[in-house]
């Protein structure tokens, strides 16, 4: 799980859900959730990743960087 408190909006993310496996960008926390903003799919535009719609993803499930080793 991410540490939100030091997260910040540009970080690499992945996102592990029932044997899925996603990497993106995140965004920001949704005030007053359990929730994360995240851009998933880039189409490996990541350096323009702001330019993409995000994804609402649970935060228990976002882990820093895109290596699924590192969990």
């Amino acid at each position: 799980m991410i540490d939100i408190t030091t997260i910040k909006e540009g970080d690499k993310v992945h996102s592990r859900t029932d044997g899925n496996y996603e990497i993106g960008v995140f965004i920001e926390i949704i005030e007053k959730s359990n929730f994360a903003k995240v851009v998933i799919n880039c189409e490996n535009n990541w350096a323009d990743y702001k330019d993409f719609p995000s994804a609402v993803r649970y935060i228990n499930n976002l882990h820093l960087g895109w290596n699924v080793d590192e969990d």
